[in-house]
């Protein structure tokens, strides 16, 4: 009964962070034809990492770098020459927080012990991770993606992918 009431609060808790229910057959046609912003490509995510390489390197940091769509699905990622072999999974732990929540990961580090980001992250098998080093993509008002680095110091990890990210021009 228990894992009933965890399955119910994190289906919730993904409904609430994708903005609700859709637009059903009842609605008005205007609702129901409203499209989101145009979604993160391959290109785009793939220039993100370029630009946190180069920003990376510029600094003698050794990073793993992801690039999640606005679920919180991979689209790129990579790992520097001599970053640690943890560092991929916290990175794209790191981006698919930012996404799901719309928030920047260390505003997410705040409130890991909440019961909403514990339900949360059992729901996606534990994946995400909440330390700071990511920050969500947004274009047209709508969260996108997320952008997560991860093998220096936090700070330094969130500066590389700001820095990034103002490289590409998001």
């Amino acid at each position: 009964m228990n894992l009933i009431i965890k399955i119910s609060r994190a289906v919730l808790a993904i409904m609430l962070v994708a903005g609700g229910v859709t637009a059903s057959a009842g609605a008005p046609a205007e609702l129901a034809a409203q499209t989101g912003p145009q979604r993160l490509t391959l290109s785009e995510a793939q220039a993100i990492i370029a630009a946190a390489q180069r920003d990376a390197a510029s600094k003698n940091l050794r990073l793993s770098i992801a690039v999640v769509d606005g679920r919180g699905d991979l689209i790129a990622a990579t790992r520097m020459p001599d970053a640690r072999p943890t560092t991929m999974d916290t990175a794209i732990g790191k981006a698919m927080g930012a996404a799901i929540f719309g928030r920047p990961s260390a505003e997410l580090a705040e409130r890991a012990n909440s019961p909403l980001y514990q339900n949360m992250n059992e729901a996606t098998g534990g994946r995400l991770r909440f330390f700071q080093g990511a920050v969500p993509i947004v274009r047209d008002g709508y969260t996108v993606g997320a952008v997560g680095a991860s093998g220096a110091a936090a700070q330094a990890d969130e500066d590389n992918v700001k820095a990034a990210l103002a490289a590409v021009g998001l």
